[in-house]
């Protein structure tokens, strides 16, 4: 830098690089980090290494799954490979198969009610069953004078064989009678392709007799004949009509 002129004033930023010049002139420069450069040139090389090898061991991967059996499931080596193609150089988990919702439970048979003789029952809509050791009587209260009179069915006299079922219909309600010796639990009546399930009504002990109620469409004396089943509570068919 050339030295001044002592017969011209000295501007502002002569002053400064003079300045500047002579504070530089007393600091050392450090070393130059040669061994820190070669290491970060080292590391910049594997990882260019790196980038240029995961897409070929994801084609690796490719070739692999495609030349594995498939597998119906979604365990198999198949669904491995395309895990593995998604994403190259992950540790692949088979996912396990999806949970199947619960299957419904059957709707459950209606409990057997089991009534003491003479006891009027009501079922409903204004009719009335009343069971005793000989005979099953229906009253409907809804007729004029509330039904003073029932009509009554035997139980005992022999009209009916051991080990049948009978229907009796009154407007909607379809009362199945069953006697013999199994205990009746399940009662099915079926009118014109329609499965109704009837209440059991017996009496306690062993009356050898069960009677049933169920609402739906009436018995008509030139429609369809209905069909009747009566089971055990394990579902042994007790007897059938027709």
């Amino acid at each position: 830098m050339n030295a001044p002129d002592p017969g011209r004033p000295e501007d502002g930023a002569a002053s400064l690089r003079r300045a500047l010049h002579a504070t530089a002139g007393e600091l050392a420069p450090p070393p130059y980090p040669a061994e820190r450069v070669r290491r970060l040139g080292r590391r910049r090389v594997r990882a260019r290494r790196a980038v240029v090898a995961v897409p070929a061991a994801a084609a690796v991967l490719a070739a692999v799954a495609v030349g594995l059996p498939q597998w119906s499931g979604g365990e198999g080596p198949s669904a491995a490979g395309a895990a593995a193609d998604k994403a190259p150089g992950t540790r692949v988990t088979p996912s396990l198969a999806p949970a199947q919702p619960p299957v419904p439970s059957a709707r459950p048979w209606p409990a057997v009610r089991t009534v003491r003789a003479g006891e009027p029952v009501e079922i409903g809509r204004g009719q009335v069953l009343t069971l005793s050791e000989d005979q099953v009587c229906h009253r409907d209260t809804t007729e004029p004078g509330g039904g003073v009179e029932d009509a009554c069915k035997s139980v005992s006299d022999g009209n009916q064989a051991a080990g049948s079922v009978s229907i009796q219909s009154s407007g909607t309600l379809l009362r199945p009678l069953y006697i013999g010796p199994g205990r009746a639990a399940r009662m099915t009546v079926e009118v014109d392709g329609e499965v109704h399930r009837a209440q059991v009504l017996t009496l306690e002990g062993n009356p050898g007799y069960a009677v049933g109620y169920a609402w739906g469409a009436g018995v008509a004396f030139d429609g369809p004949t209905p069909k009747v089943r009566v089971s055990d509570a394990e579902g042994g068919l007790l007897a059938e009509f027709p």
